[in-house]
């Protein structure tokens, strides 16, 4: 309803305002709603428009030949790149490229940007009155009165007691003189004065190439520019140079916005009257620039304007803008032309519409530079002077460092065909003068170097019971001493009567005449580093490595888990490399009343040493290459199942992907699992086959007596039984409903509540099921799926073809 009421309301605003031009001011809140809804609705979408035909027929013009010139250029220039710095510089500055690609576009559509009359202001004497203008009389002194009369349609006000006075057509300053000589009599030596009160509305119409044209009503004391924005300013083609206001068939201004925009300053922005008519012509010439400029786009020029003034309207140049000459592209009746503008040339040169100018970046070519790097105290850039040589160009470099080779220096030169060409030189001996000073050129790099450049790196390290192990760099008179210093002493259980050094034999003639390769030096030291006088103060030499061992025996705390029906469960410390099952069952004090241990498991984490994860990692490595050359391609689907993976009937090939052989190795080689115990064996016989040694990170469960037996895998109804002694294991079947169709029967087995399984057994044809116990759990597999690769549709049918071939032969020889 209110969607009908809306279309209702706007169709008879338009129509009133098409045939009748009904004042706006006269309309309601809600027509004004209206009307402004409908009105931004259609200049956006005309000014969307609008500026994309301009990008399309003007920004690309000509922009194809800028970006070959662009390339050129690029081409030719050195290839370093310019400052961060600079870049951000440009990047800000070209940022303020407006979005129609015509300067001047966005001024009329920043809603932030408005031109609305100002009202509160003191009565502008040259203002023309008009009908429906307000004026103030105000009498005081002597008498006191005051009159707001308004201009009546014939151009007259009515004062009381004074015959009707005609004003309209006049400037306030005239009616003011006006006024008081008609009242002066009537009101003797009282201070009159005249003000205007509310201003009348004026209907200005706005034609040609404007964004909304039309006729509008505005205040009376609406300028140019107010009409302008009313009307969204230009469209696409509509000049914003020479926007015409026509007065009773005249001319009375020229308004030219890019001297709003450039100078701040609204040059023939006269005050509109009532009926002025307001007529953008479309453009005579637009020019684009780009390049080294402030500000790139598409600008408007006015006949006889030149690049000079492009130049300015652009912003001027960048601060890496090559300004001696511009080159233009410019539009002639068979093609185009490039025209090179040099400097000076530039307040000549008259613009043509289509021009497309472009300014290029300064060289990136010095043409009196010299650097110097290394062991210098200033390295970097420096001017080439007359007469300038390799010594002077260290003096203006504050010298050599200490560290700086003096037997060979080098010079980076270019030859004159830019191949460049290296000199090497004795330092030591040109800045004594035994050597003749090398005269610089152009660009030439002048590069110290350093003892240090030709010394191999150096190191030493310690390893074992130190407080931080590590390889540290080999200094000159370091000591034994020293190096166990850097490595923050000893630990608590380091070996210190029996430190080493190893030594590498770097003497040839031993290397060769012996099967030494190293040499191994003892120490006994002091563990509170209070190294005596010629304990520790060997020499070190490059490669030296020392060993700090541990105490015999020691090993780190081995901790077991107890968890369960243990009266007091928890952590226990390994106390030997002998402690049993038993024993920290006996030092936990036993079981609880209602404890199971039948049904009690041991959970094993492996402990791998270095040796141990590398003989794994291998061994795994192979059994995945064996794996991976195995042909079988059967695959157990109770094993997927359990993997939680989809029925091979959805997809044999995504079951293959999914369980992938080399993810089933992981899966085998995991360190961490389930031993199965005999926990009521283990406490009757301590010490027996059955109690094992105990390992760090051991978990002992007992758990909680059980009273069932669970049924799983293919069964009708997987469930719980209730445990019932000498119950056989099809009666736990049959009670969970009996097997499936894809049962497989022969390989039914019993996972114990201590982690141990027995499977179905076979003897003369009789099967034998595994007893049950509290806890456990009865598993059927199901029968294997094999995945193997469909044939094709060519393959079924010559199956097919051949065996009905063999029928029809088998046939005629049995007929005959």
């Amino acid at each position: 309803m209110r969607k009908i009421k809306f279309v209702f309301l706007f169709s008879l605003i338009t129509t009133c305002l098409m045939a009748q031009n009904i004042d706006l001011s006269k309309l309601s809140p809600e027509q004004l709603a209206a009307y402004k809804k409908y009105k931004d609705g259609n200049a956006g979408a005309v000014t969307n428009t609008q500026q994309a035909e301009v990008v399309d027929r003007n920004v690309n013009n000509g922009q194809e030949d800028i970006d070959e010139l662009r390339d050129t250029q690029k081409k030719a220039s050195n290839k370093a790149n310019e400052s961060n710095f600079a870049n951000q510089n440009q990047k800000s500055e070209k940022s303020k490229t407006f979005s129609g690609g015509i300067f001047g576009s966005y001024l009329f559509d920043k809603q932030n940007l408005t031109f609305e009359p100002k009202l509160n202001i003191p009565t502008p004497p040259n203002y023309i009155l008009g009908t429906y203008d307000e004026l103030i009389i105000d009498v005081s002194g002597m008498y006191e009165a005051n009159f707001k009369p308004k201009v009546s349609p014939e151009g007259y006000i009515r004062v009381p007691n004074a015959s009707p006075i005609k004003v309209s057509g006049q400037t306030v300053e005239n009616v003011t003189r006006i006024i008081k000589s008609r009242l002066v009599g009537i009101y003797p030596g009282a201070q009159i004065n005249v003000s205007l009160g509310s201003i009348r509305s004026i209907r200005v119409t706005v034609v040609g190439e404007a964004t909304r044209p039309g006729t509008y009503t505005l205040p009376s004391l609406a300028t140019a520019f107010n009409a302008l924005y009313a009307c969204g300013g230009p469209d696409s083609i509509g000049t914003m140079r020479d926007i015409k206001v026509v007065r009773r068939g005249k001319v009375v201004a020229n308004v030219d916005v890019y001297g709003f925009l450039l100078d701040g300053a609204l040059t023939n922005n006269i005050a509109l009257q009532d009926e002025d008519v307001i007529k953008i012509d479309p453009y005579k010439a637009r020019v684009s620039i780009s390049g080294a400029i402030k500000r790139e786009g598409l600008f408007e020029a006015l006949p006889g304007e030149t690049l000079q003034q492009l130049v300015r309207f652009a912003g001027g140049y960048s601060d890496n803008a090559n300004k001696s000459v511009i080159t233009t592209i410019r539009l002639k009746n068979n093609g185009k032309t490039v025209v090179d503008v040099p400097e000076n040339q530039l307040a000549i040169f008259k613009l043509q519409s289509g021009d497309s100018c472009y300014v290029a970046t300064t060289s990136k070519i010095f043409d009196n530079r010299v650097d110097i790097t290394g062991s210098v105290y200033r390295p970097g850039t420096y001017a080439l002077e007359t007469g300038m040589t390799v010594k002077k160009l260290i003096e203006k470099a504050n010298g050599l460092k200490e560290d700086a080779f003096m037997n060979m220096a080098f010079i980076n030169r270019k030859q004159a065909n830019q191949i460049p060409e290296i000199l090497g030189f004795n330092l030591g001996e040109v800045l004594k003068g035994a050597a003749e000073d090398i005269l610089l050129q152009k660009d030439d790099s002048v590069m110290i170097t350093s003892l240090f450049d030709y010394r191999e790196e150096k190191s030493i390290s310690i390893s074992g019971a130190v407080l931080m192990p590590g390889t540290f760099k080999f200094v000159e008179n370091i000591t034994l001493k020293d190096l166990i210093f850097k490595a923050k002493g000893f630990t608590e259980m380091a070996n210190t009567d029996s430190v080493e050094l190893v030594r590498i034999i770097k003497d040839p003639d031993r290397l060769m005449n012996t099967t030494d390769k190293t040499i191994v030096y003892k120490f006994s030291l002091d563990k509170e580093l209070s190294f005596k006088k010629g304990s520790a103060d060997m020499l070190l030499e490059n490669g030296d490595k020392v060993i700090v061992r541990t105490i015999s025996g020691y090993e780190e705390t081995r901790t077991v888990k107890l968890e369960g029906e243990i009266l007091q469960p928890g952590e226990y410390s390994v106390t030997s490399k002998s402690e049993r099952i038993s024993d920290v069952i006996k030092r936990a004090g036993g079981f609880t009343q209602y404890a199971y241990p039948a049904g009690a498991f041991l959970i094993r984490t492996e402990k791998e040493t270095g040796v141990q994860q590398k003989l794994n990692q291998i061994t795994k490595e192979n059994a995945k290459k064996l794996y991976q050359n195995k042909n079988d391609n059967k695959v157990d689907a109770t094993m997927l199942k359990t993997a939680g993976i989809a029925a091979p009937a959805e997809g044999l090939d995504s079951i293959q992907n999914t369980f992938s052989k080399s993810k089933s190795v992981d899966k085998v080689f995991k360190s961490q699992g389930i031993v199965g115990i005999n926990l009521v064996e283990i406490m009757k016989h301590p010490g027996g086959k059955d109690d094992f040694f105990l390992e760090d990170g051991d978990d002992i469960f007992v758990p909680r007596e059980l009273q069932t037996v669970r049924v799983m895998g293919e069964v009708l109804f997987p469930t719980y039984v209730g445990y019932q002694p000498g119950m056989s294991l099809k009666k736990y079947i049959h009670r969970a409903g009996g097997f499936t169709e894809q049962a497989l029967k022969k390989k039914v087995f019993v996972l114990y509540a201590n982690g141990t399984a027995r499977s179905t057994t076979r003897f003369l044809g009789i099967k034998f099921y595994p007893k049950l116990q509290p806890g456990a759990r009865i598993v059927v597999p199901e029968k294997p799926t094999e995945v193997k690769n469909p044939l094709t549709a060519g393959e079924t049918v010559g199956i097919l073809t051949s065996i009905t071939s063999a029928m029809v032969l088998i046939y005629s020889v049995v007929k005959r």
